[in-house]
């Protein structure tokens, strides 16, 4: 009997993706473990492997396609003893979906006035990772022509177009004004959570600013001691300073869940990861009771899974709140937008040297950082986000407490 391939949820979040690419065509033969095609999730852009034998008969989504409901019907697949009968009259009883304008991808990049000949009907062609090299050059990908199976435009050819460039060529024969680009399903699905979030999530903002002097040097001597395998990031104790604080203010590890407040038994801490086309916050689970050296080892692990995009669902979803450090790039101060349905987030600034006053009223200059927080108020007052605040000071400027 035929089989209908479905568009797969490849994420918990997934509800639709965009079709990229079918990598086999109308009468090959397919294995298991094949890559058929390839999907742009809420999430990653993945290649899918077949879990069935037989021959791609029909293919009932084309390349390109967007917004591609999950379990929608996007292929047939006949097996052995199929005939071609009752594959016909399963193609028929399906109903193909309407391709309009807005749902068509010609291209990741659609570039306007360009004088470029090219078939609207036949979608662009290219890997994810050639895909990922001319976003990050800035590349034109319309006027390349793919060396790839079927046209498809592969690394090398990203590659060579670079060295073009690089030596003062062109590759369009009339240079755009603008380019517009057509949103990636994760950039489409950040793009919606967070403006819900901040239309919709009652948020109010308090700051503070932390002496981390001591942490700096706390953080130096364990890295000019040789003695671990891992070098310590600022971002690692304040990892393991947020887990503790949560901890002992279990009231702020919280979320909004549909009319109700569910309170979390653990404490699970997710970290926001910038990458190519969108935003990932990997889960450090448990980080109370990990030691500072573990949480370092598997941030590192979880930050280079999330930039290849190779992390598994249950590395990415949950988490009672979220770190977003911009310290690196010399950011004094920020307040981020709640990552829902988390109650709370963490703005982190970079540690710049500033002049307070010590305890004997004695002018000095101290490695101040400014730290951001907002927070749900359906599910966190005031008071305890304050106390939270307080606490967290308490360990980062006492950074031997993180090691007990």
């Amino acid at each position: 009997m035929p089989i209908i391939l479905e568009m797969p949820s490849l994420s918990p979040t997934m509800k639709k993706g965009n079709l990229v690419a079918w990598c086999k065509k109308e009468g090959d033969e397919i294995s298991v473990g094949d890559v058929i095609l390839e999907i742009d999730t809420d999430k990653v852009t993945m290649e899918v492997e077949s879990v069935y034998s037989g021959v791609l008969s029909k293919i009932i989504v084309q390349s390109g396609t967007h917004d591609v409901l999950v379990k929608t019907p996007i292929a047939i697949i006949r097996q052995k003893n199929d005939a071609d009968e009752s594959v016909k009259n399963l193609f028929d009883s399906l109903s193909k979906p309407v391709i309009t304008e807005n749902t068509k991808v010609a291209a990741t990049k659609r570039v306007i006035e360009v004088n470029v000949q090219k078939n609207e009907t036949e979608p662009l062609r290219i890997s994810p990772l050639a895909k990922r090299i001319a976003n990050e050059y800035g590349i034109d990908i319309s006027n390349i022509a793919g060396t790839g199976p079927r046209g498809r435009i592969i690394k090398e050819d990203i590659l060579k177009m670079k060295q073009v460039l690089d030596e003062g060529g062109d590759n369009s024969s009339n240079s755009p004004k603008f380019t517009d680009e057509s949103l990636s399903q994760m950039r489409h699905t950040i793009a919606e959570k967070l403006t819900n979030s901040k239309q919709n999530t009652p948020h109010f903002y308090m700051a503070t600013s932390i002496n981390v002097t001591n942490l700096l040097a706390f953080r130096k001597g364990i890295n000019d001691s040789g003695k671990f395998h891992t070098k310590l990031t600022i971002n690692d104790l304040i990892i393991k300073a947020v887990a503790f604080s949560m901890k002992d203010e279990p009231l702020i590890n919280v979320m909004w869940n549909d009319g109700f407040i569910r309170r979390f038994n653990t404490v699970d801490i997710a970290i926001a990861v910038a990458i190519d086309d969108g935003l990932l916050t990997p889960i450090i689970q448990n980080a109370d009771i990990k030691s500072v050296l573990s949480i370092s080892s598997e941030v590192k692990g979880l930050v280079k899974r999330a930039k290849m995009k190779e992390l598994k669902p249950e590395e990415f979803v949950g988490g009672g709140i979220t770190i977003s450090n911009l310290g690196m790039y010399d950011i004094d101060s920020f307040f981020s937008i709640i990552n829902p349905p988390q109650g709370s987030i963490l703005s982190i600034g970079t540690a710049k040297k500033t002049p307070i006053c010590d305890q004997d009223e004695n002018l000095i200059f101290a490695d101040m950082i400014n730290v951001g927080y907002a927070v749900d108020h359906r599910v966190i007052n005031g008071e305890n986000a304050a106390r939270f605040l307080k606490t967290l000071t308490r360990y980062l400027e006492n950074p031997a407490l993180l090691l007990i």
